[in-house]
């Protein structure tokens, strides 16, 4: 193999320069905006968030829908910090801070110091990224630690062609802990191991693959850090991968192609990215490609310059065309294709400074003037994004469909109410609280005065929909009452069957705006007898 110079690309200087004092200067600011952003938010946790901040109390190797970084995170979050909104929330600044900085060590180290300012700004001027600074769920850990392996894994890769073994050992570890880490943040994580192996096969071909120690170190690392999740697995009937294949069984049923979910999807990923900004990533992808076939024949051109656009390719521009497949198939999840956007504003960052591997100006040069009004553009969208909660309750769109805000407020008022009920009873200290829906279920147990345990009644046959039914049934409260509530037209589904006498006591109405209202039933049952089982 061609031995090259640290930086892969000559020329590229690893002093600091005054491209990284820009980047300095932008991780200050992102940084204080989002705090401040974060303490002075109005907005209430996310259904999710609080289903993970529920999941956070009860700690465990895996849960029923998703691996368990997320609630070890709320949990190290939670136990250093306030349990509030900002303490569950932190988590989630720190690790959107430590992606856009492993955007740039990757675009720095791959092109040089521009080429990671230039990626980094990209990226922040997202309105997924301001999302994902600001909401904690799985999709900020992904990105953190997926970024974290790219960057570990093209260090190894570098050391490794400058004969620097032992240390590119060590950088293969850290590179597999990342991208184990990612495993257990979001199942997603597969698609990066994949294409890793893809690239360990195209850099090196299959039989010196196999014989290679750096991948054998790379992927056994990634399978210890799995271990206690697959175990958990194993002993909950595989439930996660059970649940996670429900996700493809539409597009198993479907035999048409649908043009309508392939369409939203692209609309959802041009907001989320903002248009202009996801065009420039377009035809940075473009050029990507066009480098790799034009040097296939160049082995030194393969080993200095094209490998890096084929390891942002495989981690990037390919596994979006698949996503973008399978939405011809069935609906896509708007956050499903997340972090192959770090790879692409990688390349974004490298197709803005760099000329073709033949020495001409890179095609689409024209689309670089894109540039300059898409960061502008994202930034006037981001700071949108971040008035919108203080500007949506003051106007008549509040609770409109248009309002994104719905989901993230009211639920502070549901448990203020549910307390109201609960004093009511004759002995609250022996009343457990009762829901039908999960996300209702953790709203009430993260707002509930005392942060009660809360329990979800899902039928006899207690079948297995959320992580709820995988915890303990209250049966060792026979004898106790319950307060029990439940969505306006939501039925019981058999749960007064389970007291010697139930009641209604009344309504609980969330008003979330001129036009919208959350309606709840509530009811209590006197002396709990039965409950379901599995």
């Amino acid at each position: 193999m061609t031995q090259v110079k640290s930086g892969m690309s000559r020329g590229v200087s690893s002093d600091f320069t005054n491209w990284d004092r820009k980047f300095l200067l932008l991780i200050v600011i992102l940084g204080l905006v989002r705090l401040l952003f974060l303490i002075v938010s109005p907005l209430e946790l996310s259904p999710d968030e609080a289903y993970y901040w529920d999941w956070s109390r009860h700690l465990a190797f895996g849960y029923y829908s998703k691996p368990p970084m997320v609630a070890w995170l709320i949990w190290l979050s939670t136990h250093l910090l306030p349990q509030t909104e900002f303490g569950v929330r932190f988590p989630a600044v720190l690790l959107n801070l430590f992606t856009t900085l492993g955007i740039f060590l990757l675009a720095r180290k791959m092109a040089g110091a521009r080429a990671g300012l230039l990626a980094a700004l990209s990226y922040s001027a997202t309105v997924g990224s301001a999302v994902s600074g600001y909401i904690m769920t799985i999709d900020a850990p992904l990105l953190c630690f997926w970024i974290w392996t790219l960057y570990s894994f093209w260090r190894a890769r570098e050391t490794e062609l400058g004969k620097g073994s032992r240390k590119a050992l060590v950088l293969w570890a850290f590179s597999g802990l990342f991208c184990g880490l990612a495993l257990l943040s979001k199942q997603t994580s597969v698609a990066l191991t994949g294409a890793c192996a893809l690239f360990f096969i195209l850099s090196l071909g299959p039989l010196r693959a196999i014989r290679h120690k750096g991948a054998y170190v790379f992927f056994g690392i990634q399978l210890l850090v799995l271990v206690p999740f697959l175990l958990w697995n194993y002993n909950h009937g595989w439930i996660t991968f059970v649940h996670t294949a429900h996700h493809f069984e539409q597009a198993e049923k479907t035999h048409l192609f649908r043009l309508d979910t392939f369409l939203e999807l692209i609309g959802s990923q041009a907001g989320l990215i903002t248009p202009i900004i996801f065009i420039s990533l377009f035809c940075a992808s473009i050029w990507a490609v066009g480098e790799i076939f034009k040097s296939s024949k160049n082995s030194d051109q393969w080993q200095e310059r094209v490998s890096q656009l084929v390891l942002l390719v495989l981690s990037g521009p390919l596994p979006l065309l698949a996503v973008f497949i399978l939405s011809l198939k069935q609906r896509v999840n708007a956050n499903w294709p997340a972090p192959f956007y770090l790879s692409l504003s990688v390349l974004l960052g490298l197709w803005l400074v760099k000329e073709g591997v033949s020495g001409k100006s890179a095609p689409f040069s024209g689309c670089r003037r894109l540039y300059r009004p898409g960061i502008i553009l994202g930034a006037v969208l981001v700071a949108i994004l971040y008035a919108l909660p203080f500007l949506f309750v003051h106007t008549p769109l509040s609770g409109s469909k248009i309002d994104p805000t719905v989901r993230l407020r009211g639920w502070k008022e549901l448990a203020s109410k549910a307390d109201t009920f609960l004093s009511s009873f004759p002995a609250p200290e022996r009343t457990f609280i009762v829901a039908r829906r999960r996300q209702s279920a953790s709203e009430l147990a993260f707002y509930m005065a005392g942060k009660p345990r809360v329990y979800r009644w899902n039928g006899f046959d207690r079948k297995i929909k959320s992580q709820y039914e995988l915890w303990p049934s209250p049966i060792d409260k026979k004898g106790w009452d319950a307060l029990v509530v439940v969505e306006e037209g939501k039925g019981l589904d058999g749960l007064e069957q389970c007291f010697r006498s139930f009641f209604p006591l009344g309504k609980i109405r969330v008003r979330l705006g001129r036009d919208r209202l959350r309606l709840f039933n509530v009811y209590e049952g006197r002396g709990l007898k039965k409950w379901a089982s599995r």
